[in-house]
């Protein structure tokens, strides 16, 4: 009997037990995996007492947009605009994002992730500069919608990526084809959920720790599948499912669905523990102002260098410059870098779901509310 995703045909009772997975706690237990990724921020101590210093630390973390092209046409994508307006340079030239990842290298970076206001796996040198950065000592992340995800590509992310998260949007063709609207065949949901398992196959073989996860985007269009999204990915034998939802868009989840939606999740995690379930429509937001941006900076294909990936609805006052006509130390570095995180607003920050809300949240309990004296062991 073919399952209802239209993966490969299986008898779900028979499928061999999930791996433990390589962070958190226990499976299934979203409380282990949350509190590994939140509390994680507090391994930016240093930095941060320099931040409230006024002293600016190098950045841990880089975002990087290749491109700004995709090979679908989400119903809630905020940068249509951008995918769609031909006068813009849309893909990055090979030697710009070279020259920019060697930049980053140098200004302190440790740690990339190639996402985007398109698909980064459409650049087609992406392969080469991720076994370039990982021999130079850099971590590399991957947000994708996973149509390109074979090949030498493929070969190259399970060599030396950290992790691959791969956006779903639906558990079944009808729905996620529906919600992605793949421009070619192999955007289709059907061609996504083989070249995951394929690269779960090559980590398999090859024994490497690259962690890979599916997310799903959740709006009125598809929320009804949250539960079969939880099976997709216990067939698929990915590492998680992370779910979230859409914000700014006409479908976007009402009060009561998305109180639903929660209250499914938790039930689902009892019912799959081999499988982390983690995140929920839940929105926390911010009343004070966002400080801990020079943790980590976004840059987008033309070289604007932005204080966080949530700028596409303020570009002006989230810019501190571009790095292709000004060195990027000396964007960092700048008095314009200070008067754009002094010119955060919080209720444009709270226009959709960020996880610095909670990281500053734990910072300011921590640093400056009550001083946990974290000078001593």
């Amino acid at each position: 009997m073919t399952p209802k995703s239209g993966i490969a045909p299986q008898d779900e009772a028979q499928l061999p037990p999930i791996a433990q997975p390589r962070f958190g706690t226990t499976p299934g237990q979203e409380a282990g995996i949350f509190d590994t990724l939140q509390t994680r921020i507090m391994t930016h101590w240093t930095e941060a007492r320099m931040i409230l210093e006024k002293k600016m630390p190098a950045p841990r973390t880089a975002i990087v947009y290749p491109t700004y092209v995709c090979n679908q046409d989400c119903l809630w994508c905020e940068y249509n605009a951008e995918n769609t307006n031909k006068d813009l340079d849309r893909v990055m030239s090979k030697e710009k994002l070279f020259k920019l990842c060697d930049d980053l290298h140098a200004l302190g970076v440790r740690g990339v992730e190639f996402c985007g206001g398109g698909e980064p796996t459409l650049h087609p040198h992406l392969a080469e500069l991720v076994r370039k950065m990982k021999s130079q000592g850099t971590s590399i992340g991957l947000l994708t919608n996973g149509t390109k995800l074979k090949g030498e590509l493929a070969s190259a992310l399970v060599d030396c990526a950290s992790y691959v998260r791969v956006g779903f949007d639906g558990a079944t063709p009808e729905t996620a084809n529906r919600v992605k609207r793949p421009k070619t065949p192999e955007a289709r949901f059907e061609a996504v959920c083989e070249n995951i398992m394929g690269m779960l196959a090559l980590r398999r073989e090859r024994g490497t720790g690259v962690r890979i996860s599916i997310k799903v985007v959740l709006d009125a269009n598809n929320y009804h599948e949250v539960e079969e999204c939880v099976r997709v990915a216990i067939r698929l034998g990915v590492d998680s499912v992370q779910f979230k939802a859409a914000r700014l868009v006409a479908s976007e989840l009402n009060e009561e669905q998305g109180q639903a939606v929660n209250v499914q999740m938790r039930e689902l995690r009892q019912k799959y523990p081999q499988m982390p379930v983690v995140g929920g429509t839940d929105k926390i937001n911010m009343t004070t102002k966002c400080w801990l941006t020079p943790l980590q900076l976004t840059v987008d294909p033309m070289g604007e260098v932005y204080l966080c990936c949530y700028y596409r609805h303020r570009k002006e006052k989230h810019s501190i410059g571009n790095c292709f006509t000004t060195p990027l130390d000396a964007l960092w570095y700048s008095q314009k870098h200070w008067e754009a995180i002094d010119g955060i607003e919080p209720h444009e920050c709270n226009n959709l779901d960020c996880r610095f809300v909670k990281y500053n949240q734990i910072l300011d309990e921590a640093m400056i509310d009550n001083d946990m004296q974290y000078e001593f062991i």
